[in-house]
């Protein structure tokens, strides 16, 4: 889950813009890998947004826009995956034609990535500019780069975004339900049956109400929180029809000693990883913590790339 700021300082002087940039490249903070530029190159990008003001001659007012990409230390991704995301986020046709530089910083516990945006445009010479309509583009194309990187996206209202205090009483709220989403997920494919479904399911914790007569699961956690089937997302591949059916599928494509092996496999990690001390965030919700180490191993072996082709 990403949330975007605006820093709103004192961004009319160039003092202030190179203070600004200067911040954001801060080595204690973040690395050289980690910071970019679009339309601009990191080094020069300070003498670069003062050249295109004085070829428009627009010096006076607002020099640059400040703002801040955040994720939620519950967040799986490694700094080169942030990185990425908010290179990909300035692909958003807000940017187009401006000047921006970025930077990933890692000396929190959050993952965040600072944006300074030139506020004259290199090919126009138009200050930037921000409406409504286009900052909601802004934050749910932020929204779906996440999906994309299997990031946890959960939004307010209806054509709103929550802030980050917001955002970190909900997670804080929903993370059980994710956990249970992950539980789902992974008993619906080691079940050959729906009485093998609800054991499995019990196994890990939960009580799982499934009455033929009504239209919805229930499930119930060791604390008793509870939650529907309709609430888990995506909800068409939670419903009766979609678990009877990959039930279905797992009898054709596995035995039961296979499907148990595959279980067994799975209850052995949680308990070993319920067993590290190291992150309190494990013990409460170890698929989430397993699901997110095999994420940071999957990042890694793709950060080393394939090699050189010789075949080529």
């Amino acid at each position: 889950m990403a949330v975007i700021e605006f820093i709103n300082g004192s961004n009319n002087t160039y003092k202030g813009m190179k203070r600004a940039i200067n911040y954001i490249k801060n080595p204690l903070k973040t690395s050289e890998y980690l910071t970019g530029g679009k339309d601009c190159l990191p080094d020069t990008a300070y003498e670069e947004f003062v050249i295109t003001k004085q070829n428009f001659n627009k010096e006076k007012g607002r020099q640059f826009i400040h703002f801040v990409q955040s994720f939620s230390p519950n967040d799986i991704a490694t700094p080169e995956i942030i990185n990425e995301i908010g290179k990909k986020l300035l692909e958003h046709e807000v940017f187009n034609d401006f000047q921006v530089i970025y930077a990933t910083h890692t000396d929190k516990k959050h993952l965040h990535t600072h944006f300074i945006v030139n506020s004259v445009s290199f090919s126009k010479g138009c200050k930037w500019q921000l409406s409504k309509e286009q900052l909601k583009s802004l934050k749910e194309y932020s929204d779906e780069l996440c999906k994309e990187y299997g990031l946890i996206v959960i939004d307010g209202e209806k054509g709103k975004h929550k802030n980050r205090g917001e955002y970190r009483v909900t997670y804080k709220k929903q993370s059980w339900k994710y956990e249970l989403y992950l539980a789902v997920k992974h008993c619906k494919w080691c079940s050959r049956s729906k009485d093998e479904f609800i054991e499995n399911m019990n196994m890990l914790g939960y009580k799982v109400d499934w009455i033929d007569e009504r239209k919805y699961i229930t499930f119930i956690t060791l604390d008793g929180k509870k939650c529907r089937n309709r609430k888990l997302y995506p909800p068409e591949q939670f419903t009766k029809e979609a678990l009877l059916k990959a039930f279905e599928l797992n009898k054709q494509k596995a035995d039961k000693k296979q499907l148990e092996a595959r279980m067994e496999l799975l209850l052995t990690a949680i308990e070993i990883i319920s067993k590290d001390n190291s992150n309190n965030f494990n013990s409460h919700l170890p698929l989430t913590a397993l699901e997110g180490q095999a994420k940071k191993e999957r990042a890694i072996e793709e950060s080393k790339g394939r090699g050189l082709d010789w075949e080529i």
